[in-house]
């Protein structure tokens, strides 16, 4: 099977350099990771509580359907154009390179800052945890030093990284599932000291009206915790199986994070104790252990969470260094003969690791200067994610229009003749979501600095890539056919880094 898939991968212009270990379980601990039930529920809890009151949680299986229709694009794409990228790659070889690149850029965007702001948490939580009164500067030292971990276990290679995330994965998966099961058979159960099964409809103390904008406002925070399925497909050069392998795990990694999400956040609002000391916290979550159980056990339930957090910016650069590679294998990113070397010994994109750190370091410095800097950088991440989604969905809409979308094969993943409405009922559900976080005022501040870094892309394609791509000098060869592997257009098999300059 590693032979078919190396085959498919020269077929599309490629040679197999990258590291071809990655297995069904850890691809499916990548997109997991990447998701991060616990990071999602300790972000999202006490931001939907305040927002729309405790039946902010059904707003969770709204957020899910969403995503499943995401999963099921991407994985009938990951099929048929099993590559490092995803969406870039997706984009670029369907419709035009230009379409790439923004997609690719959101997409480096959306990793990128995510991955600085989940680090930036794990530093906050870190110094609570041992009672450290960090101030800002020193909370960004903290997070450097936890970027700097991440970067060496990804530039030491993915067999580590993938080693390391499986485990963190587990972890999350059985103690946060059985954590989370004790505080719910202890205190709502046994004790009776929680709230009624009622409370979950209720508005809470801190709705504001109208209520259902409240609500809708509320799912945002939903939705930020479920970003990212699609992880697995952008290490599709290193799973070995990778197409049949990556629809399955992309789905079991959606469908295992929203269960768990789902009962995180139902049994953490039936063990509320005091309604106003749980709406006045900062952290709700520890507010509810530490009152209901102890401030002890509160405290190693936030140790493992911070085990959960780590896997989660571990996981996050390992696929934004993969975008960033294959963008730059392709010429289409500034320094491309930098970052897309691979090193022979490891067989890892070493210098992709340390440029996407670069960028995040760059995010880290503006945190110095504004203590709002993170919640911006947060919600640049889901506008990235958002705006990845809208680009790839419009584009195969093209491409299906065409007829440039590729043929699918017996035996794999294929959405046949539900392809095209489930692209309308994507791209209409992820412009609703994009118009919701640029335009309400809860978001309105993340618009300036993403206006910043969209005039630095726009301002590289308009002066540079652009003649590239003209030239033929940047991006995949354009398809032109519709077979089972999408071979670009007067391509021969090989590597396209020579191209590269």
């Amino acid at each position: 099977m590693t032979a078919e898939e190396d085959l498919v991968l020269k077929q599309l212009g490629y040679a197999q350099q990258l590291d071809r270990s990655v297995s069904p379980f850890a691809s499916f601990c990548v997109g997991f990771a990447v998701i991060s039930a616990t990071t999602a529920v300790y972000a999202g809890f006490g931001f939907g509580l305040s927002t729309a009151g405790p039946a902010f949680v059904w707003t969770v299986p709204v957020v899910v359907v969403i995503f499943a229709i995401w999963a099921m694009i991407a994985a009938d794409l990951a099929v048929k154009l099993p590559l490092a990228g995803y969406a870039y790659q997706w984009t670029s070889r369907l419709v035009h390179p230009s379409l790439g690149w923004f997609t690719g850029y959101l997409g480096l965007i959306g990793f990128i800052s995510g991955f600085t702001g989940v680090a930036y948490t794990f530093s906050t939580y870190f110094a609570g945890l041992i009672g450290w009164n960090a101030t800002t500067p020193e909370l960004v030292g903290t997070t450097a030093i936890v970027l700097l971990v991440c970067v060496l276990i990804n530039v030491y290679g993915i067999r580590l990284a993938t080693a390391i995330n499986n485990l963190g994965v587990i972890l999350e998966i059985f103690l946060t599932v059985g954590v989370t099961a004790f505080v719910l058979i202890f205190v709502v159960l046994i004790r009776h000291a929680g709230q009624p099964l009622s409370y979950l409809a209720s508005h809470g103390d801190t709705a504001t009206s109208p209520y259902m904008f409240a609500w809708m406002v509320a799912s945002l925070g939903a939705l930020f915790g479920l970003l990212g399925v699609e992880a697995p497909a952008d290490i599709a050069e290193e799973t070995r199986a990778a197409r049949r392998v990556i629809p399955r795990t992309m789905f079991m990694a959606l469908g295992t994070a929203a269960v768990i999400e789902f009962f995180m956040y139902v049994t953490f609002l039936l063990a509320t104790g005091d309604r106003k000391a749980v709406n006045g916290s900062a952290t709700p979550i520890e507010e509810i252990i530490a009152s209901q159980i102890s401030p002890h056990f509160a405290d190693f339930v936030v140790a493992i969470a911070l085990t959960n957090i780590l896997v989660c910016v571990l996981a996050n650069m390992l696929v934004a260094t993969r975008l960033l590679y294959a963008m730059s294998r392709d010429n289409m990113t500034p320094l491309a003969r930098v970052f897309n070397t691979v090193s022979a010994k490891h067989r890892v994109p070493t210098s992709a690791v340390w440029g996407s750190a670069a960028v995040s370091a760059f995010f880290l410095v503006t945190a110095l200067f504004s203590e709002a800097a993170f919640a911006y950088i947060l919600g640049m991440a889901t506008i990235g994610y958002v705006g990845v989604y809208i680009l790839t969905t419009a584009g195969m809409l093209v491409a299906d229009a065409r007829g440039t979308f590729p043929k699918s094969e017996p035996g794999f993943f294929d959405l046949g003749r539900f392809r095209r409405p489930i692209h309308i009922l994507g791209l209409a559900s992820f412009t609703i979501v994009l118009a919701a976080l640029v335009l309400l005022p809860d978001f309105r501040p993340n618009l300036l600095p993403l206006a910043v870094l969209l005039v630095l892309g726009f301002g590289w394609w308009m002066f540079v890539l652009r003649r590239r791509i003209a030239t033929g000098d940047a991006g995949p060869r354009r398809s032109t056919i519709t077979d089972r592997a999408v071979v670009t257009a007067d391509a021969t098999p090989g590597d396209q880094t020579k191209n590269a300059g």
